[in-house]
């Protein structure tokens, strides 16, 4: 099924009409905006229906938001439309994750500025939210990315302060996804899907996590000056 137009999911801006929208950006903005590097970062010409997501710091900070936009529309769908059994205490976990996804998509628009990109659009149809396991099972998918995508972005960012900041959030994704894991299976909260052999959270480049949240994704992205090892 597609989940459009629910709060947190709205349509993405004019992606169909043809318009460079970091160029449109730049064009309206620029006379009043500082920090001119970030704003040349994303001045780029991309396929009329493909999203830039920039480049640098801007790219790695829009590819963390893309992220969130994912998780924040994917909780908001979970607590609209329970899975059957859903008792009080899974119901409040849902609740809670959808409001730090949120305020997670807020922080992380706030951050990359004027040269956020839109809304995207979702396709959250690999999901069926009335199933139990279904709902955690992409739960988990979508926090392992989350986790695997900060630890990729934290090490190539200039400003340290993103750096931190990524640490940070990238710790909060971790409980998230031992928490949905042990609601699924009970102590497989660090298994070997989770940890490499030394124990510690995956780090994978921007580049492929792109690739694999995609599946959840309708909005089309030119990735292409994101880094990749």
């Amino acid at each position: 099924m597609k989940i459009l137009n629910t709060p947190g999911n709205e349509q993405v801006e004019e992606m169909d009409k043809g318009y460079d929208v970091s160029r449109r950006r730049f064009f309206q903005l620029a006379g009043g905006i500082a920090g001119a590097g970030l704003l040349l970062s994303a001045c780029r010409r991309t396929p009329p229906s493909t999203t830039f997501v920039g480049s640098g710091d801007v790219g790695l900070l829009n590819f963390l938001y893309i992220i969130e936009q994912v998780q924040a529309g994917f909780y908001t769908q979970a607590v609209l439309t329970p899975y059957y059994g859903l008792n009080v205490s899974e119901s409040s976990c849902l609740t809670d994750t959808r409001d730090q996804a949120i305020a997670h998509r807020e922080y992380m628009k706030k951050l990359v500025g004027v040269n956020a990109i839109g809304t995207i659009v979702l396709d959250l149809s690999p999901v069926t939210f009335a199933d139990r396991t279904s709902t955690l099972q992409n739960a988990i998918i979508l926090a392992d990315y989350a986790v695997a995508g900060y630890n990729g972005a934290a090490q190539f960012f200039s400003a340290t302060d993103f750096t931190l900041a990524a640490s940070k959030i990238a710790t909060v994704q971790a409980r998230r996804s031992a928490y949905m894991r042990d609601l699924l299976s009970y102590n497989s909260f660090a298994d070997s899907t989770a940890v490499d052999s030394n124990g510690l959270d995956l780090a994978v480049s921007p580049q492929t996590i792109m690739l694999e949240i995609q599946t959840y994704i309708q909005t089309k992205f030119d990735i292409s000056k994101l880094p990749t090892f």
